[in-house]
């Protein structure tokens, strides 16, 4: 009897029990990636929320900075929400080849441009409790610029309040025997919403229960906490926000 030679040739394909690993192993991965994915992007929206809030802050404070410094005077409104700032005249030096104070015979200052900086509340028209900051130039002739946004997302309704009132300090308050003026700026940023990728709500509002932050005193804070008005405790807030307070000096008379 002959034998019969037979030749082995691989079978291709997976098993069984390979085909279940892979699909156990894929389902893992696409089940815990997401997952990381959504946290760190949630993450990274709570940073720039908190670096946006302390930028538009700071920024505001800063360009006020050189204004108030080289004012001869300032002028508040009676709400405290515009501050009104008389400039020294200003005229091109060519020996120093850079604009310097003008005098008059006698050697004092003369008045020059004005400069005004306003809040001005919810000023697309959408309802919000907060505003923006402007700055305007009224030159010594009597034209004018057009004014400039120097801070958005500002509440001072949220500022700190004074010992023993019930209201929030203003934007802004001056002390004319000091020639100080101090500016209180609260901003804030929103923080992502409940969805990852939904609209941040538009004002500071309650996390639990959507309803409005107020500045409430207590014994361990005369200015006051951000509270929730419905909750009646500390809230946690759908914004980032900061409070920044700073006292300037009228360098010039």
């Amino acid at each position: 009897m002959r034998a019969r030679l037979r030749i082995h040739r691989p079978s291709f394909g997976a098993a069984l029990a390979e085909g279940l690993v892979v699909i156990f192993i894929s389902s893992m991965f696409l089940s815990v990636l997401p997952g990381f994915y959504l946290t760190y992007v949630k993450v990274w929206q709570r940073e720039a929320a908190e670096l946006g809030v302390v930028h538009s802050a700071d920024f505001a404070l800063r360009r006020m900075h050189d204004d108030v410094r080289n004012a001869r005077n300032a002028l508040l409104s009676s709400d405290g929400t515009t501050l009104t700032l008389t400039l020294p005249k200003k005229v091109y030096d060519s020996e120093f080849g850079r604009p310097i104070n003008a005098v008059d015979a006698a050697g004092s200052l003369i008045d020059g441009d004005t400069v005004q900086y306003y809040f001005l509340q919810d000023p697309d028209g959408k309802g919000s409790a907060g505003g923006s900051l402007y700055r305007r130039v009224i030159h010594s002739d009597g034209t004018q610029e057009a004014p400039h946004l120097i801070a958005e997302r500002l509440y001072p309704n949220l500022n700190p309040q004074d010992t023993g009132a019930t209201d929030s300090v203003p934007l802004f308050a001056a002390d004319s025997t000091l020639r100080t003026v101090t500016v209180v700026v609260t901003a804030a940023e929103p923080k992502p919403s409940s969805g990852t990728f939904a609209a941040p709500h538009q004002d500071p509002k309650c996390r639990r229960c959507h309803g409005d932050l107020i500045r409430v005193p207590t014994s361990d804070s005369l200015e006051g906490v951000i509270q929730c008005s419905q909750c009646d405790g500390d809230a946690e807030s759908t914004a980032e926000i900061v409070t920044y307070r700073t006292q300037l000096l009228l360098r010039n008379q």
